[in-house]
């Protein structure tokens, strides 16, 4: 059997591979020497410059940036729809055969380093050499997952590398989670085990690639030297760094002169800028620094002011997912949240339509399950569309009474029939044990603290006691995740504004691998047979049948609490700037697709 995945865009209907991309189209008078900029949310910094990530430095932004400077094998998102741009990418549709156990991968040979040499198939050889050895290290790996699931790489030409597998996967799957891992990398300028070193071919053996992965991450860590260390230099994307901020995390991007691949840039660089709250971040869009900013949603009554000073206003729906962390591997929370009847409670106490209608002004978009309801994308099933446990805290209190809670003196229910019989607690709740929990939340967006009220006042009526402890995100990431490897693990729910977990580079379906399957940490320590064995068929079987019957039972058995989706953001955008209207569905700028405007 011999699969080409020859679309323009994985898992949607067919188009050509060489189709013009949104990101080529022409455009009207172009000003040059521009230098435009863009705002991240309050507590997203840009920290980590190498595109091999720490899961402390596994998020969109730091990807999205590191593109602009080595380009990824395959391109994430076609203008605003999801899958991957084969004209965009350096690989051409892969070729799978022999019952889908091999992978063909023909790299086009436009694509050149800032040096002036080829990006060949010896750039990824150096890439598999490094996470061969560095993969424990990487935010993005699981057992089991790229390199493991690779039996043998060879190499047959410049152009040309071939992946034997240990066993079928489904093209889909395959390619838009695994293959969009792989970032071609410079050997020619990092196979080094130190700075000064010559490079050469150190990362040709185990020992030799863990120097030089050791000295490559070592070197990301020194923020301080991102403008001027050497190794950042070699790019093949169409940016590289100028300056950098320790203090504030602010960057600033020039074009590569060198840059020959496609939707070469119209401006003369870019600059991010990074902020600790919303004010401050409209504070600096209505001062005119920012090119690219967003309208808060708890100041969307400004949008009204920007429009008429020049700006115009576009809401950003992404494809990404959000939800409740739930502590399955707490000694505290673990035996009340294993409970899947606890579960559904807490998500009869969510009102999603609400939520987006008054907190987020209406930029929202329901989340049902591992992904949200995002418009038009064959990867989201037909039965994720619509709400298994609709907003009820009436529905919410019978379930809980029927497993023998009752209230307490305090109005939150105790456990009065322990035991594990179909009418009792369940396993490992005590008699008299109180149902509530600790949910820890992102603080510094005054819309989300609405939304967590709103549901710590919707739990108290049925009987579920919420405290509600804010964070800043980076202690959140420091201190949730599976315990007890992450002291102190003094929480039972994790509430992460904005959004849980973010698709695009790395990973395209949604079969919640990463997140719920066996050996996670970002889900909390979520386990089921039923559960990883539909992950597990999502990733092996062709249809995307597979891929929604893993989507409807994660969504019916609240692997994680589900809770809508803010868009990523109310862009609010200078009328002089083009080329951004067809927003990314991953949260990708897209910077070398901008251009201003010439007056006159």
């Amino acid at each position: 059997m011999v699969a080409i995945l020859g679309t323009g865009i994985v898992g949607l209907p067919a188009a050509s591979a060489t189709a013009k991309s949104p990101l080529t189209a022409k455009s009207p008078k172009v000003a040059t020497g521009a230098m435009p900029s863009y705002a991240l949310s309050p507590g997203d910094f840009f920290t980590w410059i190498l595109p091999l990530e720490p899961e402390s430095a596994y998020e969109d932004w730091d990807s999205n940036i590191e593109g602009d400077m080595w380009l990824p094998l395959y391109w994430a998102g076609k203008g605003s729809k999801t899958g991957i741009d084969y004209t965009q990418s350096i690989g051409k549709p892969p070729v799978y055969s022999n019952h889908d156990t091999t992978v063909t991968v023909t790299m086009k040979t436009n694509f050149k380093w800032s040096t002036g040499a080829t990006v060949t198939s010896n750039d990824v050889r150096f890439f598999f050499q490094l996470i061969d050895v560095g993969k424990k290290k990487l935010g993005n790996y699981l057992p089991g997952l790229m390199p493991t699931d690779i039996n043998s790489i060879t190499y047959p030409s410049s152009t040309t590398f071939v992946l034997h597998l240990k066993r079928s996967y489904s093209p889909t799957w395959f390619t838009g989670n695994q293959l969009t891992w792989i970032y071609p990398l410079p050997v020619q300028a990092w196979d080094r085990t130190s700075v000064t070193s010559p490079a050469g071919s150190a990362a040709s053996t185990p020992a030799g690639a863990k120097k030089v992965f050791t000295m490559l991450f070592s070197q990301a860590k020194q923020r301080q030297t991102y403008a001027t260390n050497p190794l950042w230099k070699t790019v093949d994307g169409p940016f590289e760094i100028s300056a950098y901020n320790t203090a504030t995390h602010e960057a600033q991007f020039v074009t590569n002169p060198h840059y020959t691949g496609p939707t070469k840039p119209r401006i003369a660089g870019y600059k991010v800028y990074t902020f600790t709250t919303n004010t401050a971040e409209l504070d600096a869009l209505r001062s005119g620094i920012l090119t690219f900013g967003y309208i808060p949603f708890g100041d969307l009554k400004e949008i009204s002011y920007f429009k008429s000073h020049g700006y115009t206003i576009k809401a950003w729906p992404v494809f990404y997912q959000q939800g409740i962390e739930l502590d399955y591997s707490s000694k505290v929370w673990g035996p009340l949240v294993k409970q899947l009847y606890i579960r559904q409670a807490l998500q009869h106490l969510v009102t999603e339509s609400l939520y987006i209608k008054r907190t987020m002004g209406g930029y929202g978009i329901p989340d049902y399950g591992p992904i949200a309801d995002y418009p038009g994308s064959t990867y989201v099933s037909p039965g994720i569309r619509k709400d298994p446990y609709p907003f009820s805290p009436q529905l919410a209190a019978k379930l809980l009474q029927a497993h023998g809670w009752v209230k307490g003196p305090t109005g939150v229910d105790v456990c009065k029939r322990p035991g594990t019989g179909p009418s009792d607690c369940g396993k490992g709740i005590a008699k008299g044990k109180t149902l509530d929990f600790r949910l820890v939340y992102t603080t510094g967006t005054t819309s989300f603290f609405a939304e967590v009220s709103a549901f710590r006042t919707a739990a108290g009526t049925a009987g579920v006691g919420i405290t509600l402890d804010g964070q800043t995100l980076t202690t959140m990431y420091s201190t949730i995740g599976v315990c007890p490897s992450t002291p102190p693990c003094n929480w039972g729910l994790a509430a992460y504004s904005g959004f849980f977990w973010d698709y695009g580079q790395y990973e395209l379906l949604p079969t919640g691998t990463q997140q719920w399957a066996k050996g996670n940490y970002w889900g909390g320590g979520y386990y089921t047979p039923k559960a990883q064995k539909l992950i597990t068929a999502a990733a092996t079987k062709p249809s995307l049948k597979s891929l929604y019957a893993d989507e409807n039972y994660l969504s019916k058995n609240v692997a994680s609490l589900w809770w809508p989706l803010e868009d990523y953001e109310v862009a609010a955008v200078k009328s002089t700037l083009s080329g951004w209207q067809q927003l990314n569905p991953y949260a990708n700028y897209v910077p070398q697709a901008w251009y201003l405007k010439k007056s006159g």
